[in-house]
């Protein structure tokens, strides 16, 4: 019992620092997407400082038909 809750708490931390390093997040969503309002999931709260020097907040995007976290708009 003590431990799967070791094996239960690693896991939870790696998979946080790994959030925070800016890693993917498995999506919850259809394994394809055409739009990233198809895209559903908890998502990391984070915000990094884009190319353009604006913050930029984790959110879904669709890239090459596959749902994945997103930082800065694509312009």
């Amino acid at each position: 019992m003590i431990k799967a809750v070791r094996t239960a708490t690693l896991f939870t931390a790696i998979a946080a620092l790994t959030a925070l390093a800016g890693g993917a997040v498995p999506a919850q969503a259809a394994e394809h997407c055409r739009v990233a309002e198809e895209c559903h999931g908890p998502l990391p709260q984070i915000c990094k400082r884009c190319s353009d020097g604006r913050d930029g907040c984790a959110h879904w995007a669709c890239v090459q038909h596959r749902c994945v976290i997103a930082y800065c708009s694509r312009r």
